[in-house]
């Protein structure tokens, strides 16, 4: 027989153990109920899917395929097509992935963002149609601070459908006739690995480009092509105002010419840049040891 006071023991162990079962599964269920949803919008993705964004306007439509990417670096990716102005938390930046097929811009910016956590402002264009021109992107969970705002875009379109760069033909028309100088460096990289028999001819042409990185492009891309017809159009750039442009000249004479070049480059081993200089000696290094 159990003695009472034996007996209420037994009952405190007894309720003591039911107690903290229930508060290990009402803790077990709150991570469960509390654990972001993977995907979507304010959540953040917790996959290992690698970072990726393909996006441009058609016409008012977006297209789109993005995968695990940062909230904001979308916004300034639909900022440059757009011209729309975004303000936003600087710390809200949640990963996004998602996918738009001819999607009108209202309706995309609300998907992105979420239904009711922005405000979508409208102007009239010059032919009167109503576009939007500003949107305030609210914080999906309670800040215990004053929030920073942070705001992407600057108003105007700086990418077009015309930049979109997939093909050599595409490349081309975007190297020959684009403004966008990023657009442009991706022509250069594309008709390289392409190595289509205009390409050498469409990057001689743009070795005396104003913008140092296309001219850089434009050199290394020759070199990379074995393009030694380039060789006297490039030896020009040894005497470039910037060092960068300088130093991949020097290194495409040390691929492409050959011994009697090492005159051209002697000279760069006063270089003020040291970088310069310095590849300067090792193409010179290179060529001397080359028959001519």
């Amino acid at each position: 027989m159990i003695s009472n006071c034996a007996g209420r023991r037994h009952t405190y162990l007894v309720v003591f153990l039911l107690i903290g079962i229930i508060i290990a599964a009402q803790q077990s269920f709150g991570q469960v109920v509390r654990q972001p949803q993977r995907g979507l919008p304010g959540a953040p993705n917790r996959s290992n899917e690698p970072s990726s964004m393909r996006l441009r306007l058609e016409g008012l439509d977006i297209v789109a395929q993005i995968r695990n990417t940062p909230l904001q670096d979308v916004l300034a990716e639909l900022a440059a097509w757009s011209g729309i102005v975004f303000e936003i938390e600087s710390m809200e930046n949640p990963a996004v992935s998602i996918t738009f097929y001819r999607v009108s811009l209202p309706e995309a910016i609300q998907r992105l963002t979420g239904n009711n956590n922005s405000i979508i402002y409208y102007e009239q264009d010059e032919a009167g149609q109503d576009c939007v021109r500003f949107v305030r992107i609210f914080t999906r969970t309670p800040r215990p601070t004053p929030p920073s705002l942070h705001y992407i875009g600057t108003g105007a379109i700086t990418k077009r459908s015309d930049d979109i760069v997939d093909s050599p033909e595409q490349a081309l028309a975007v190297l020959a006739g684009s403004s966008n100088l990023a657009a442009r460096q991706k022509a250069i990289e594309v008709l390289v690995d392409s190595k289509a028999v205009p390409a050498i001819q469409a990057l001689k042409m743009v070795l005396d480009d104003p913008a140092v990185e296309i001219k850089v492009a434009a050199i290394e891309g020759l070199a990379k092509l074995g393009a030694h017809d380039a060789l006297p159009q490039i030896l020009p750039a040894l005497k470039d105002a910037h060092p960068g442009v300088r130093q991949s000249a020097i290194v495409a004479v040390g691929l492409l010419g050959d011994a009697k070049n090492v005159k051209d480059l002697r000279p760069l081993l006063k270089d003020p840049d040291s970088s310069v200089a310095a590849a300067a000696d090792v193409a010179i290094q290179k060529l001397s040891a080359r028959r001519p």
